[in-house]
């Protein structure tokens, strides 16, 4: 193969190739979109992850809104909701939560196949390989969002309460959160390195944050203890905001909390995660 690769070719993943740009330097941005494409062909290469990665989340939806509808009937309820209605902008968010787990998986697979060390003997940026993998798992994380909601709105009676706006703005207030949990598990998945090491550790963390949370019931008829919990759970916040959003009552605290703190997991985890990249590298 030639000594030079084009940003095209970047997928090839061959020995020795260089990423140009249209001046023969290096182009960050080219290299984010090829790998995100390349990611993305693997992803949809592999049918039986995307099958998966749909089925639990539905089967989830199927199980809550049978077996925790009664819920509504109890005082804490927020007064004329369905549990359908309060749940489903949760099982958004919760499925952003799920998706990231592949996010550590993958990058540990590559990391354990040789694939990462290919990248870095080319002189292509390190942060690009990590930004490309959170960004086409935010693609597939988004995409699964959509299709859940769908299926609510279709399947199980699921109607927002307010205006158009503020129905997509339930899908695009769970982006920052989805870009967040993506950063996390990319560092998990750097630091362990190992693929089935990984889905351990992910579900160690997903666990906590979904049933800890105001995901699937409201907070005040939790424990005390685990009040305390969901109250400074980041996904609380998202759910909270989103809900809102859904029901046609939107929070501009709720929102700028949920920001906020979706933030500030993300610079932790993108710190942590360049910083053990970086360490491998040596």
């Amino acid at each position: 193969m030639s000594g030079v690769m084009r940003p095209a070719d970047l997928a090839t993943e061959g020995p020795g190739a260089v990423v140009v740009g249209v001046a023969g330097h290096p182009s960050a941005w080219l290299e984010v979109t090829e790998l995100t494409r390349r990611n993305l062909r693997k992803i949809m290469r592999e049918p039986t992850l995307v099958f998966f990665s749909l089925a639990m989340p539905v089967i989830m939806l199927i199980l809550f809104s049978q077996v925790f509808r009664s819920i509504a009937e109890t005082p804490d309820f927020p007064t004329g909701v369905s549990y359908i209605d309060y749940l489903l902008p949760a099982v958004l968010c919760t499925t952003l939560v799920q998706s990231a787990t592949t996010s550590s998986t993958a990058i540990a697979t590559d990391l354990e196949a040789g694939i990462i060390d290919r990248f870095r003997s080319m002189p292509i940026h390190a942060w690009t390989v990590l930004l490309a993998r959170n960004l086409s798992d935010v693609v597939r994380g988004m995409t699964q969002s959509v299709i859940m909601l769908v299926l609510g709105l279709v399947v199980f009676g699921f109607r927002f309460h307010g205006t158009p706006w503020e129905a997509v703005g339930t899908l695009v207030v769970a982006l920052p959160l989805s870009f967040a949990m993506n950063w996390l598990f990319i560092w998990i998945g750097v630091l362990v390195r190992k693929p089935e090491t990984t889905q351990i550790a992910g579900m160690l963390v997903t666990f906590p944050l979904m049933f800890a949370s105001s995901a699937y019931v409201p907070v005040a008829s939790l424990p005390g203890w685990l009040q305390v919990v969901a109250k400074v759970n980041p996904l609380s916040y998202t759910v909270d905001a989103a809900r809102g959003l859904a029901l046609g009552h939107p929070d501009a605290g709720e929102l700028g909390r949920s920001f906020l703190i979706a933030g500030v997991v993300a610079a932790v985890s993108i710190l942590g995660a360049t910083t053990a990249y970086r360490r491998i590298s040596r």
